[in-house]
This record gives structure tokens, sequence and C-alpha cells, in this order.
């Protein structure tokens, strides 16, 4: 993998896991009379999470349909997706549901599951529009849309966590073991300097 995008896929994930590390100790603060920053803040740091999982996520597939595309269609059966958005949500989808399987398969061959799911998790129907809604959460991060504040348009944050929050773990610690990097030896470049130019 080029180095410099290495370092780049190195950078989201790590803000992927701080963003993760902030919702977990705002949702702590929920439980003890939260204020409504509290609750503001829970509901930042948890889109935050999504939005750099999501991007971390979307450079691979990206990086698939550029470098191996006609593999890429084979493999996910892609000759009739016309809109890129959708041949993303089809990957990613696919994603999921191979990690669904290979941990199924480790529970039916005698592993304890590190989420503490069980084999009735792991056979509930496939939720086909979990990739859609992924994108749609990471859009109204990112844009500033109304449809952030409603519940009535598209599908809400609250929504969203009840119907995905166990998937969008098992993609955050799929990853999590390959990706972290003790962050003093790693190599930063340009995102390391910058803080090396504030100090002059």
């Amino acid at each position: 993998m080029d180095k410099l995008l290495n370092i780049t896929l190195t950078h989201e994930f790590y803000r992927c896991s701080k963003a993760f590390e902030n919702f977990c100790h705002q949702a702590v603060y929920l439980k003890s009379n939260p204020s409504k920053k509290d609750r503001i803040d829970c509901y930042n740091s948890y889109v935050d999470f999504l939005s750099h999982l999501y991007e971390f996520y979307s450079s691979f597939i990206n990086k698939e349909l550029k470098n191996n595309k006609a593999e890429t269609y084979k493999i996910h059966n892609l000759y009739n997706v016309k809109k890129q958005n959708e041949k993303h949500d089809i990957i990613l989808n696919n994603e999921l549901r191979k990690l669904l399987r290979n941990r199924k398969n480790r529970i039916v061959n005698g592993f304890a599951d590190n989420l503490a799911k069980t084999i009735d998790f792991y056979n509930e129907k496939f939720p086909e529009k979990f990739a859609e809604h992924f994108r749609y959460m990471r859009n109204i991060r990112n844009h500033s849309d109304f449809r952030r504040a409603s519940d009535n348009h598209g599908i809400s944050l609250k929504d969203f966590f009840k119907l995905y929050h166990g998937y969008i773990l098992i993609m955050y610690h799929e990853t999590k073991w390959l990706w972290n990097v003790d962050i003093e030896k790693y190599e930063w470049n340009g995102i390391e300097e910058f803080a090396i130019e504030i100090l002059k």
C-alpha cells in the first residue's frame, strides 16, 4: 500500500478510536443527571465515530473499485448498478456479511464472542439497509443538512443506534486489532508537523 495512504488510513482510524472513546465517556456522564451540553456532546462524539469509521472503510472500497474493477464487479455482482453510492452500499454490506459469517463460525467452533454476542444475534435476518443508513449518517454529520435535527426525514441517530450499533461495534473491533498503532513510534509525516509549526 502507498506509504502516504497508509499514514492517512492509520490517522483516520486513530480519529475513529478517539471519537469512540469520547462517546464511551459521554455515555457514562449521561447516567448521572446529564446537562443539555452532555447530551449534545454525546451525539457529536457518536456521529464523529460513525463518520470516521465510514470514511475508513470507504477508502478501501474506492481503492478496490479503482484498482481491481473487473474482479470487484464480478465478486459483488455490480454489473447493473449505475450509481457509485449504491456500489459502495453493496460492497459495504457484503463486508459486514463476511464479518458476521466469520464471527458466527468462531462461536460454532467453540470460541467465545469478544463482544458477548450469542449465536442468535448472528442468525438474525441481515439488515439490508445497513450500508445505506450508515452512509446517510455520515452525510448528515458532514453537511449542514436540516435532516440532522429531524426525526421525520430519513433515519435519526437514535434509530440508527437501536438498529445497528451491534453491527457497528463489529466493524470497529474487527478492524481495531490491525490498525491500532503505537502513536509515539509511528511516522506521521505532515500530520505531526502541524503541531511542530505551532511550537516554533
